[in-house]
């Protein structure tokens, strides 16, 4: 009995000291998991907190915009508004932007809800000339705020001071303020605050009020919580003063479901630990108990046993040895016999498969059952291994579920009872697997992008990895072991190396750009983040910076720069620049009472040289066109590319009297087309080049910039029409004609969309006056005009393009009248004629289109006949014939319209399947009184008989002319004689008549 209270004694005492150990591992784990997540804290806080300097700093960078325009302007941003308005959407966050000249608000934009801010003096203001009367001492950007906003949230103003020149005592002097005004949160969306509740945190941005030391929130996850128990705090040096992001775990720093779990777990294994040191030591007991037994049983029996029986009670013996060992062992212990079948195992085996040990002894498993990944050939190896040194290897075993875990396997042959069986233990290795996983990924990480380097707490590198070696040019084996000030450029003074570490001692990190420089001595940007590794003792172990080159991302901003004021090609002053200086001019012209000049030039066919030799001897030209207008110019005067071959000059300060003005304009244009006309050298002085000017004089403001450049441009144009090479100046009445002319092909365009056109109808007889057809003219009911005849608008629907559509309204109108007319047989018979231009004609998609009107009109083919002019043959006569001939075969007719008038060759229009020649008008009027023209209608009536085509006269108005073509054998006839150009309905009553 003594013995059994013994053994429950030290069994209570093994479970308590088992519980009190595990309790202290799990508190000591929950501290470390604490720190853990301070420090992760800390290191997301200073990389928001960044983010958020950064989204600050990116758009109160708008000020330096503004006040780059106002210096460039010398005081004056007259196109406020269009510069400002690209601004406000580059820049998130920024609500307005303001220029205020001498602290008073002049300029605002939007202008809309912020009229009462015009006017406004800002250093006048006691509520606001604090922050003002800082920048303006300081020549610094300041930040006022954050303060509540009329339109919901809150806003901060930043103020950057604007200098210009300098005042008689060499100071600069001081302009004004560019002024940008940012909303709350949408300039901090780029910051990505919202990824801090993401990651599971709560977070709140303040700062103190520098007059009330109250609390002033930014921004937070919960802005009814304002205060946080107990947060980590990141400090954001700005403008107006110091802002701070305290970060906290939305559950707290310490994980207590985690810590319940594992106090349970430590609880139950104490308990477990308790039980089997009782049951070891039963064990004990029985086993004392048991071998007391044996040996008074063996030494009764001594004399009866025999050698055979002893063998089989130490078998025996040695067997529930085994069997305690399998009982309590902590791998998984299996023997399997010759076949691979497991006839015994240890319960934690079981339990490493999933199983219950019971359940595991009913389902009989072989090897392939949990583990099919061993080599073939293997088991069979192992069982013959008589060596007895094992066999060690790494696989995988599955469990019931299904799911599959990594173990480490050794296993030994042995005999028992005469038989050969595997004895093994399998050992649970997946932990250690994620630990190699995760030592790999950071491995690659260290490998990443961005240039890596390890230093210790003296900032002696450590390590260093690929991209750090390609930025700096060092290789490894260059700065392991050397201090990391190997990199200072010397471009940076002591104070900023003290801001650096009062950062990394403070807050545990630093990022922003540094200039560093390379193993080669280049000095280059970069973007360094730090952070600082704190030990086990809580103090910094080590150091760990990223970096990134940054010197393609500064070139890149002064090349944007530049791009938006000049010509990348000639570094010109581009189109920008030039309306700027011009409204400058402009303003100086009306103070000054001085009359300037613009001069548009455009290069003689540019478009050639391009074509023949190559865009790269175009640039070329260009660039050497821009060295040429520079060296003609005056002090002063400003040149400027447009874009293409187009330039412009500007000249200032010319004679107030108009007529000497523009002979000093006449005087440096003549010298300008003289420059441009000399050979050029750089193409090997093969080239010769020419200009066309064109000019105009202003004199005050009262004009436009707009306006002044389309008067240039329009005089520039006269100059090509005078015949290049040439200078004019700006005809008002010019303006007038290219006015009427842009409101006629206006009003051709609406036209055609408000169906405006319609068809007149001219008919045409035969010998005996009957009415054989008629020829479909085109008319148009323009408003406020009238009906207009096609001479006034033809010509300007060729050179637009848009007898193209009107050609096409014509055909398919015509062709509905046609069907309707085979419809009735009383009109079955009539043929109609419909006139093509030559641009119409020669469309890919001409044929296609007359046999689509036809179809979806129903008309009859052979009873359309299409009028050409001889002009249609000055281009590709192999696809005219081609194109004719296809509408040939479906039975449309051709008419050569105005036959005598052009200069087509009789061998092309042989070629051509026509039907029909029809005498120009011009030849029938006066045949009563000029023997060249009946000469001429003779020879056509008789080429026409030669060629078997029918004639047609047009033009007939008397009797006299239809008596004398009758001689002449031409039997068709169109002309007043017979009826004017009529309307449908008019046209349908002349032919009832009939």
């Amino acid at each position: 009995m003594n013995k059994i209270w013994r053994s429950w004694l030290i069994s209570l005492l093994v479970a308590l000291l088992a519980c009190l150990v595990g309790m202290s591992v799990v508190y000591v784990a929950a501290r470390q998991d604490e720190k853990v997540a301070r420090s992760q804290a800390l290191a997301d806080a200073s990389d928001r907190g960044n983010a958020v300097r950064v989204a600050i700093d990116r758009a109160l960078s708008s000020t330096y915009a503004l006040g780059a325009m106002v210096r460039q302007g010398h005081g004056q941003l007259n196109e406020f508004d269009t510069f400002a308005r690209p601004l406000i959407v580059y820049y998130p966050g920024v609500m307005s932007l303001q220029l205020a000249p001498a602290g008073v608000v002049q300029q605002i934009y939007p202008l809309k809800g912020n009229e009462k801010a015009i006017g406004h003096n800002l250093l006048a203001d006691p509520a606001r000339n604090k922050e003002a009367f800082m920048a303006r001492d300081t020549g610094q950007m300041t930040l006022a705020g954050p303060f509540p906003l009329l339109q919901g949230g809150i806003g901060a103003v930043g103020r950057l001071p604007i200098f210009i020149g300098h005042d008689s005592d060499g100071k600069p002097h001081f302009w004004g303020f560019s002024i940008a005004l940012v909303r709350f949160p949408d300039v901090l969306q780029g910051a990505g605050l919202n990824w801090l509740p993401q990651r599971g945190y709560q977070y709140r941005l303040w700062r103190l009020h520098p007059d009330t030391r109250q609390v002033q929130i930014i921004a937070g996850a919960d802005s009814k919580n304002p205060a946080l128990s107990d947060p980590v705090h990141y400090h954001i040096n700005m403008p107006n003063g110091v802002w701070t992001l305290d970060v906290q775990p939305q559950d707290g720093w310490r994980n207590q479901q985690r810590i319940a779990i594992n106090s349970a777990l430590v609880l139950g294994i104490s308990i477990l630990l308790g039980w089997l040191a009782w049951q070891m030591l039963e064990l004990r007991r029985h086993r004392a108990e048991l071998a007391l037994l044996v040996a008074l049983r063996t030494r009764a029996l001594a004399q009866e046993t025999s050698e055979r029986e002893a063998a089989e009670h130490a078998a025996l013996a040695e067997t529930m040895r085994q069997a305690a060992l399998l009982q309590t062992a902590a791998d998984g212990i299996h023997i399997l016999d010759e076949n691979g079948r497991l006839t015994e195992f240890s319960d934690s085996f079981a339990s490493m498969l999933g199983y219950a040990p019971d359940e595991l002894r009913q389902c009989q498993l072989q090897l392939s059952d949990w583990d099919d990944a061993v080599p073939a050939g293997l088991f069979e190896q192992l069982l013959q291994d008589e060596s007895g040194q094992g066999y060690r290897l790494e696989t995988r075993h599955r469990r019931k579920d299904g799911s599959q875990i990594e173990v480490e396997v050794n296993a030994k042959a042995m005999n028992i009872g005469g038989r050969r069986y595997l004895y093994a233990s399998s050992r649970d290795i997946s932990e250690r697997k994620h630990a190699e996983q995760l030592l790999r990924i950071a491995a690659t990480a260290f490998e990443a992008q961005e240039g890596m380097v390890v230093t210790d707490c003296h900032t002696v590198i450590l390590r260093v990895n690929s991209a750090f070696s390609k930025i700096t040019g060092y290789q490894a084996e260059d700065v392991v072991g050397r201090k990391i000030s190997i990199l200072q450029s010397g471009r940076h003074d002591p104070a900023f190396y003290r801001r650096l570490w009062h950062s990394l001692r403070e807050l545990g990190a630093w990022q922003g750009e540094i200039w560093n420089r390379r193993k080669n001595g280049e000095i280059y940007p970069e973007w360094l983040s730090i952070s600082a590794v704190l030990g086990e003792d809580g103090k910094v172990s080590h150091y760990v910076g990223t970096m990134s080159d940054i010197t393609q991302r500064k070139a890149a901003e002064d090349k944007i720069k530049r791009l938006a004021f000049y010509d990348p090609l000639t570094q010109l002053p581009n189109r920008r620049l030039l309306l700027d200086r011009l409204q400058v001019a402009l303003d100086n012209s009306a103070r000054n009472q001085q009359t300037g000049a613009l001069l548009f030039i455009d290069l003689d066919n540019f478009k050639t040289l391009n074509d023949t030799l190559g865009h790269d001897m175009g640039d070329r030209l260009l660039q050497e066109v821009a060295l040429r207008l520079n060296d003609c110019l005056r002090d002063g005067d400003t040149v400027a590319r447009l874009g293409g071959d187009e330039f412009v000059v500007m000249l200032e300060r010319l004679s107030p009297q108009q007529q000497q003005a523009a002979q000093q304009t006449r005087e440096l244009g003549q010298r300008i087309l003289d420059s441009l006309a000399r050979p050029y050298p750089m193409l090997e002085g093969t080239h010769h080049n020419t200009c066309s000017l064109g000019a105009v004089l202003f004199f005050g403001n009262s004009t436009t910039v707009e306006e002044l450049l389309k008067r240039a441009d329009l005089a520039m144009y006269q100059a090509k029409g005078a015949g290049r090479n040439t200078l004019r100046f700006f005809d008002p009445e010019m303006q007038q004609a290219v006015t009427a002319r842009a409101e006629l092909e206006a009003d051709l365009r609406r036209g055609l969309q408000q169906q405006e056109f319609q068809l007149f109808y001219q008919p045409q007889v035969d010998a005996e006056g009957r009415i054989t057809g008629a020829e479909a003219l085109l008319r148009w009911q323009r408003p406020d005009y009238g009906l207009v005849s096609p001479a006034s608008f033809i010509p300007l629907a060729e050179e637009s393009g848009l007898i193209v559509p009107l050609g096409e309204w014509v055909l398919y109108t015509a062709c509905r009248q046609l069907a309707a007319w085979a419809a009735d047989p009383a009109t079955a018979g009539l043929e109609l004629s419909v006139n093509v231009s030559a641009r119409q004609f020669h469309q890919p998609g001409f044929v296609a289109m007359v046999r689509m009107a036809l179809q979806q009109s129903g008309a009859p083919a052979h009873k359309l006949k299409l009028e050409l002019t001889e002009s249609l043959l000055l281009q590709d006569v192999d696809d005219t014939v081609r194109k004719m001939q296809a509408l040939k075969q479906d039975g449309v007719g051709f008419s050569l319209d105005d036959f005598g008038t052009g200069y087509s060759s009789l061998s092309y229009i042989k070629r051509l399947p026509l039907d029909q020649l029809k005498i120009d008008q011009s030849f029938v009027r006066d045949i009563d009184s000029n023997a060249s023209d009946v000469s001429i209608i003779r020879t056509i009536v008789a080429l026409a008989g030669s060629m078997q085509l029918q004639v047609i006269a047009e033009g007939v108005e008397t009797a006299s002319q239809r008596q004398f073509l009758l001689q002449q054998h031409c039997r068709a006839f169109q002309g007043y004689l017979f009826g004017k150009p009529m309307s449908i309905g008019h046209f349908m009553r002349l032919l009832s008549k009939h």
